[in-house]
């Protein structure tokens, strides 16, 4: 088998692997590598980005924007989230630079908070704690989670203890 053989099949499965949703760069070369060499993992690469399949900054922007529908994640959560997926640290910043994370922590809790407050039953201590909790995990800092707890306590809570 020659290189352009190889070239060929390496190109059709990353066309194929960026068919299901759009992939980062670093994604593309860790799958494609998997089973090619690293000149056709790279010839691939760029071809794939001179014809616009790839592109890590709209990457970032597009999971940022389906996050922020979806399942909504802090400054930290999402930081972590496109490292793993191969962003580069300046991309990251520049992504995450106007992020609303009182807006997202809201409606990351909002849900929840109706859920846990529907019967009444649940004091603010409690409710604090919980909410605490899960926001910090979704990579929400102590000062929006601070706020969002407020907030969602006086909303559907009794009273603000």
């Amino acid at each position: 088998m020659d290189a352009s053989d190889d070239y060929a099949r390496a190109l059709q499965v990353a066309l194929r692997y960026v068919s299901f949703r759009q992939r980062s760069i670093t994604e593309v070369r860790r799958r494609v590598g998997k089973e090619f060499s690293q000149p056709v993992v790279e010839q691939v690469l760029a071809s794939l980005s001179r014809y616009g399949y790839l592109d890590d900054v709209e990457f970032a922007q597009r999971w940022r924007d389906s996050r922020e529908r979806r399942r909504p994640r802090g400054r930290f959560a999402l930081r972590r989230e496109l490292r793993a997926k191969g962003i580069a640290d300046n991309i990251i910043d520049a992504t995450l630079e106007d992020l609303d994370e009182s807006s997202s922590a809201y409606r990351a809790g909002e849900r929840r908070a109706r859920q846990w407050l529907a019967g009444g039953e649940m004091d603010y201590s409690t409710f604090r704690r919980k909410m605490w909790d899960y926001l910090r995990r979704r990579g929400f800092g102590s000062g929006v989670t601070g706020e969002t707890v407020s907030r969602l306590w006086a909303e559907y809570g009794k009273d603000v203890a």
